[in-house]
């Protein structure tokens, strides 16, 4: 019996002083559709948690973070995730966050009214990021090329300045910018709802970091605080508007180009193969137009694992 209690004595001594474990590192630029790892935040429960969420400009940073180690996971665009991926990144999707049906927009001047007379334009694009994804589908659209327009390669934050200053004609940008780009004169021309599910947000996490537990950690998080989010929407979205730097307005308009990514659509994208076939699609695509230097395993950007494993 004495040997016993010492035996337990050790057990607790050793399990009371095991480290903390980091905490896992997130990290994302400020956009509605990561709304609910914001909300996480701003109640606690992403410390609770053990989540730190790291704040960037855009999502060229989230990029070099998970590349320089900086970072464990990031929200990106899936398009971004399989550039990440083929720089050697030993990534994989543990959610999708939200897919844009009409938040990323193409604002162009008044004088620009068809896809068309975007030949000769000057079109700001954040470059390695969803804008030259972008500019080719609607090239696509336009039955134009790249050759046809001038790409201004600016970051997102700085459009609205360039449009101020006249030195661009259009722009690709996101719906919360656009009662400042109305303001300035432009007009939205074509959006993310001409491209359904084209443009689809996920969370990539470092597979060294990744464990079935985590990840089931990671995925009750984001879906209690998007209920909590949906459920309370008033008292949610003053918390978003601060944190988001946005009004009441801004959320409304961005939200309504969003499709939230819940429990019913993720289990169709994992479960079915949806997402899947978007990567497969999207990376013929990226190939084509020279967005890819080289083709990947899409297999291994999806979970390794089925069933109650993941």
């Amino acid at each position: 019996m004495r040997i016993l209690c010492i035996l337990v004595l050790c057990v607790s001594f050793l399990t009371a002083c095991q480290p903390t474990p980091d905490p896992l590192r997130i990290g994302s630029n400020r956009w509605l559709g990561y709304g609910p790892i914001y909300l996480a935040d701003e109640l606690g429960w992403a410390t609770s948690s053990n989540i730190r969420l790291i704040e960037y400009p855009s999502a060229n940073g989230v990029i070099r973070g998970m590349q320089n180690g900086l970072l464990d996971a990031g929200f990106l665009t899936l398009d971004e995730a399989i550039i990440l991926q083929s720089t050697g990144q030993n990534i994989e999707i543990i959610l999708i966050s939200n897919l844009s049906a009409g938040a990323d927009v193409l604002y162009a001047k008044p004088s620009i009214r068809k896809l068309e007379q975007l030949k000769g334009a000057r079109i700001a694009i954040e470059s390695n990021t969803l804008g030259p994804y972008f500019i080719y589908h609607t090239l696509d659209q336009a039955n134009l090329s790249l050759n046809d327009i001038e790409v201004i390669n600016l970051p997102n934050y700085l459009h609205l300045e360039a449009l101020q200053t006249g030195s661009i004609d259009a722009m690709i940008n996101t719906s919360a910018v656009h009662e400042q780009a109305l303001a300035a004169g432009m007009l939205p021309l074509f959006s993310s709802r001409n491209l359904p599910e084209e443009i689809i947000d996920v969370l990539v996490v470092n597979r060294e970091r990744i464990s079935p537990e985590l990840r089931r950690r990671i995925q009750a998080l984001w879906y209690s605080s998007l209920d909590a989010w949906l459920e309370q929407r008033p008292k949610s979205d003053k918390l978003l508007y601060k944190r988001l730097g946005i009004n009441e307005s801004t959320l409304n308009i961005t939200l309504d180009g969003m499709v939230m990514g819940d429990q019913a659509l993720n289990a169709a994208y994992f479960n079915q193969g949806v997402l899947a076939n978007r990567i497969n699609t999207m990376q013929r695509f990226m190939l084509d137009k020279k967005l890819l230097k080289h083709p990947i395993d899409t297999s291994q950007l999806l979970p390794q694992c089925s069933g109650n494993a993941c």
